[in-house]
């Protein structure tokens, strides 16, 4: 079965960033190091990695609080950002942002997509929200903690099945994020409240019937519920600029390494790279063979 790697870059780019806050280049550093072992480790034909674009998406349309608690992107991540692109790109992984929407929903959809195709699907993050994804086809990979969740994983985590998570992320909010939740009901209240009624829809029609402050907290905030959902689920049909026929890897680019190894001062990769730009001679020798339909192949 082929399989395709979706990283979430801009996952992957804060945890780098805070991990190596005090290491100059440190965001650069620990994303390509992931990417390095990521290669080694799991060889992979397809892969992409996904960023957010710049500027609002469509959750701010619909809740413009929608992450009003977030501070400003650290003027020092910031200024790394171009090179972690440009590094990305050099050691042949396909990169995407998209307009409107977050890494989240592009990384769904592709997922969803690579699914259809027969592929089994890993996805490369840290973020709770991409159990709601989880299948037989698809699994969350968190490298920096060392854990794969598959749909055993994802009931043993949280109490409930991956299809229930948007309503479980609907009723506890999300703090990061700034989507309330329902007032003083945390984790083990809701999916209490979801494995009693079957689902969201299934809690709103019982609100009645839950007794105490919580059921009063659950009724105030049965307006917004629906809201939650909409913000909480990942959107899975953008439209990308790339198919999942694009998202071949990309042989190495040598020669773009060596500058960017040299500019950084990665001295230890500078040394590693060979003198001759090998994936250059590869590719003359042995150019894409293009398809109409399909999977591109050699």
């Amino acid at each position: 079965m082929a399989r395709i790697i979706l990283i979430d870059g801009t996952n992957y780019l804060y945890r780098a960033f805070y991990a190596l806050e005090n290491m100059p280049n440190g965001a650069i550093y620990g994303i390509t190091n992931m990417l390095k072992s990521l290669l080694k480790d799991y060889q992979p034909v397809y892969a992409a990695i996904v960023f957010d674009a710049k500027g609002s998406n469509f959750r701010h349309s619909l809740f413009p609080e929608y992450k009003a608690n977030r501070s400003k992107t650290p003027d020092d991540l910031s200024a790394q950002i171009p090179d972690v692109h440009e590094m990305v790109q050099a050691l042949g992984f396909p990169l995407l942002m998209e307009a409107g929407v977050e890494a989240d929903d592009v990384i769904g959809t592709l997922a969803l997509q690579a699914q259809a195709a027969g592929m089994e699907v890993l996805i490369f993050t840290g973020d709770k929200d991409f159990a709601q994804l989880v299948n037989s086809k698809i699994t969350i990979v968190d490298t920096m903690k060392k854990t794969n969740f598959d749909v055993s994983a994802v009931i043993a985590k949280f109490g409930i099945a991956p299809e229930l998570i948007v309503d479980y992320l609907s009723l506890v909010g999300d703090k990061v994020d700034n989507i309330p939740g329902v007032y003083k009901v945390g984790p083990k209240t809701a999916v209490k409240w979801l494995n009693a009624y079957g689902s969201l829809e299934g809690v709103i029609e019982n609100a009645a019937k839950i007794k105490g402050k919580v059921g009063e907290y659950l009724r105030e905030a049965l307006p917004q519920l629906p809201l939650n959902r909409q913000l909480v689920t990942i959107k899975p049909d953008v439209v990308l600029s790339k198919s999942i026929e694009d998202l071949t890897l990309n042989p190495v680019d040598v020669e773009k390494l060596r500058q960017l190894y040299t500019a950084l001062n990665f001295k230890k990769w500078l040394n590693q790279l060979p003198s001759v730009d090998v994936g250059w001679v590869e590719r003359k020798r042995n150019p894409p063979i293009q398809q109409n339909g399909g999977f591109r192949c050699r």
